[in-house]
């Protein structure tokens, strides 16, 4: 068991890292630049020793952030980064195991309220089973929350680095080794894509299912399937490509697998850790390219879509009475019959059309909606579109 005073040590160099971290972002960031900060966590069997990420840089926007293994690690950036950024994205995903909330003494040090974060005290122990967004939400300004789903961010860049170097998914053969959460949603989507794809895991039933769910539940028209293989050499068999999704350090691709691969194929460590050093090493010698994951693309993609949503959602989106029992509606909000649909409730630029009430604007109006929208249009001082 770790000792108090050792744990102590331990956050305060991690404090530490976080600190020489912005202290770089601030060398870099410009008057105009957003900085978007990450807390998220990982898949694994023990406990992370936390790390920051790389700085990344989108237009007028900085992209940095941190993976830890404990709510504590993550409070001690929230709390630091507060008045820092400008949003924090923050992972909702429920992957850190089971374990004891820490000493009371602990949270002192960094001058955080234990009674804040304890959701179990109830338990004989004091025992951790909430994720990390559910205690950095008890004190970080809710107006700077981003959720989102780092497994989901993964899946993504995978696929668009796919894309990118076969161009075209349509019989292309893949293995995906390790199907868990990352494994089956990639899965799934590349055989939406049109790539058939091998699937392996130790649990042989839930493997099936999985096959199964996948081919049950893609467009009924996609003649590309998923196959479960007990044996991963023969899951990787004729494979264009082999991807690891395992839990970090989990080491599930070797070099059998990697012989029985297609010349000119494609061996991808998604997961940190899911290839062994002699498989790497024989990938090389077969003139196989190698890479590990990437989240840069997915990253900033969903930046990029974050801040468009909140924006909109924020300034674009609402009901508003315009006169008498006419109303003025936009951004997504669903309509009631004969409610006008505009780019901007708040500020009108453009009208849409006007709302059938079922989500979708009317075609055919009848003489008096049309002089409804005429007034509309002549109050507002705008052209319909």
């Amino acid at each position: 068991m770790v000792s108090k005073k050792n744990e102590i040590v331990r956050l305060k160099n991690w404090q530490k890292l976080i600190k020489n971290q912005f202290s770089e972002i601030s060398k870099t960031a410009k008057s105009n630049q957003q900085i978007f900060y990450s807390i998220s966590s990982t898949s694994s069997n023990t406990k992370i020793s936390p790390y920051t990420t790389p700085i990344r840089f989108s237009g007028n926007r900085i992209i940095a952030g941190s993976v830890v293994g404990s709510q504590i690690e993550a409070l001690i950036v929230a709390d630091y980064i507060e008045n820092l950024v400008d949003f924090l994205l923050l992972d909702v995903e429920k992957k850190i195991p089971i374990q004891n909330i820490p000493d009371e003494e602990i949270f002192l040090k960094f001058n955080l309220k234990k009674s804040l974060y304890i959701e179990n005290s109830k338990t004989a122990s004091g025992i951790e089973f909430g994720n990390i967004s559910s205690a950095v939400r008890k004190t970080f300004p809710l107006q700077k929350i981003i959720s989102y789903k780092p497994n989901d961010l993964t899946v993504e860049s995978i696929w668009f680095f796919l894309s990118h170097r076969f161009k075209n998914f349509e019989n292309l053969k893949i293995a995906v080794i390790g199907t868990g959460n990352i494994g089956f949603k990639l899965a799934l989507k590349l055989v939406e894509s049109g790539a058939y794809v091998n699937i392996n895991r130790r649990d042989k039933v839930l493997g099936l299912q999985l096959a199964s769910t996948i081919n049950s539940i893609k467009p009924k028209n996609t003649i590309a399937s998923a196959e479960f293989y007990e044996d991963p050499v023969r899951a990787c068999t004729l494979c264009d490509v082999v991807i690891g999704t395992g839990k970090t350090d989990s080491l599930i691709i070797d070099e059998k697998m990697v012989s029985v691969m297609m010349k000119n194929g494609a061996l991808i460590d998604c997961g940190k850790g899911n290839i062994t050093e002699s498989a790497i090493n024989y990938a090389y010698a077969l003139d196989l390219e190698v890479y590990r994951s990437d989240v840069s693309s997915g990253v900033i993609s969903f930046v990029d879509q974050a801040t468009i949503i909140k924006k909109l959602i924020n300034n674009k989106t609402g009901r508003k009475l315009l006169t008498d029992d006419i109303y003025i509606i936009s951004g997504g909000i669903y309509g009631r019959l004969e409610d006008i649909v505009v780019d901007n409730f708040d500020a009108p630029q453009i009208i849409y059309g006007m709302a059938d009430g079922r989500g979708q604007i009317l075609e055919k109006l009848t003489k008096l909606q049309c002089k409804k929208l005429e007034f509309v249009s002549n109050y507002l001082k705008i052209n319909q579109n």
